[in-house]
């Protein structure tokens, strides 16, 4: 069940993420706001990475591979803003910018780490992803509880 929603959740990023494109077509527009994004996909694939306990099977392993892609992923089209009324001024700012990159990479450490059947790495790609989210919330979202 976890992996439907893991997939359905890439899908959901791929369907809004806006890249540089070269061959002249028009980029593909958000269709959500960050805050919904946040909700919907990252907080269910942070929520799986940090609740690792000792995962032994293949099919248990990848449910953090897929977590970790989602982080990735959503960390990307998260940089190009939304449909929030403050999502394209937040991210226009390069503070944005880092936490995005920050989150990005400690999505990266996780997928290495779940790659390699790596827990004790696993915990290290948690701790690191927790502060660009916290610090974020913090400058962005102060109300966010």
């Amino acid at each position: 069940m976890l992996r439907i929603i893991l997939a359905t959740a890439l899908l959901v990023i791929f369907a809004t993420a806006i890249t540089g494109r070269t061959d002249g077509e028009a980029a593909p527009v958000p269709t959500m706001s960050v805050n919904e994004l946040m909700e919907t996909v990252v907080t269910p694939a942070t929520n799986t990475l940090w609740g690792i306990e000792d995962p032994q099977s293949d099919d248990e392993w990848q449910v953090f591979i897929d977590a970790a892609d989602v982080v990735i992923n959503a960390g990307q089209t998260i940089k190009v803003g939304g449909t929030g009324p403050d999502d394209n001024t937040w991210s226009a700012s390069a503070e944005w910018q880092a936490f995005a990159d920050r989150l990005i990479g400690a999505g990266f450490d996780a997928k290495t780490a779940a790659v390699n059947k790596d827990l004790e790495a696993m915990y290290t790609a948690g701790e690191v992803l927790y502060p660009p989210c916290e610090e974020c919330h913090l400058q962005f979202h102060p109300d966010f509880q």
